[in-house]
């Protein structure tokens, strides 16, 4: 049996590999479709080139449909608000932490260093962690160093939201900041790590003023010091928590 191969070209459009045995039926063919043409499904028609008499049988025209638009993408639980509230107490906190004011020594000790929040049982609203704090009080009586016991109430299998008053030294002053820490470790559920990403917008627009944010995902990354005063001014800071870097 006797075959052979024709390319033919018609305008912008291209048919090749069409091989057909001496009765004229081909065995293929394979028609491109034009850039600019509409996206279409696999369609039945006529053959839409002849040549020198010989009549085509009915070929399949077929086109593969566009990939979707990243645009069109369905939105997933973790790029969406997840619903969750602030409970008042966390606004209260933040606030009394925020705010710095001559008081009597006994108000000082009062003073809280550091805080944990986490959402609530049934995962609706972000309350403060019973606990879970620092006073001001309890460094040198039993806290020695704040940074190193704000760094061991971390749990290491699930995440937490946290407010803690960094006080650090640079080459000039002495000085004290807020940092807002999303705690999100490797080791905890997925779950558990999507709805605190998806709610951590809702606490941050309640800490207005904070200038400082930082997201930590394991203990390498906050158990030395070094880093959050990279956080806090890099290399002019001299000491943080009274302890020299």
């Amino acid at each position: 049996m006797l075959t052979r191969t024709n390319q033919i070209s018609v305008g912008n459009q291209y048919q090749e590999l069409v091989q057909f045995n001496q009765t004229g039926v081909p065995f293929s063919a394979v028609t491109p479709a034009s850039p600019s043409s509409p996206p279409s499904s696999c369609l039945s028609g006529p053959a839409s080139v002849s040549r020198v008499g010989l009549s085509h049988s009915p070929v399949t025209h077929c086109s593969l449909s566009p990939r979707t638009s990243p645009d069109r993408r369905p939105r997933t639980q973790g790029n969406m608000a997840s619903g969750v509230t602030v409970n008042d107490e966390v606004i209260k906190v933040f606030n009394e932490m925020k705010v710095r004011k001559s008081s009597a020594p006994e108000d000082v000790k009062k003073r809280k260093k550091a805080v944990l929040f986490c959402l609530s049982d049934d995962r609706r609203k972000i309350i403060v962690e019973e606990g879970k704090q620092i006073l001001v009080g309890d460094i040198g009586e039993t806290v020695d160093d704040p940074y190193a016991c704000f760094v061991k109430m971390l749990p290491p299998k699930d995440c937490r939201y946290c407010l803690y008053d960094a006080t650090y030294e640079t080459r000039e002053s002495k000085k004290e900041d807020l940092v807002f820490v999303f705690w999100a470790p490797e080791g905890a559920p997925l779950k558990s790590k999507m709805i605190y990403a998806s709610s951590k917008d809702a606490i941050k627009k309640k800490f207005t003023g904070i200038k400082h944010e930082w997201q930590v995902n394991g203990l390498d990354d906050i158990q030395d010091r070094s880093t959050l005063a990279e956080k806090l001014g890099g290399p002019v800071v001299v000491s943080l928590e009274g302890k020299p870097l």
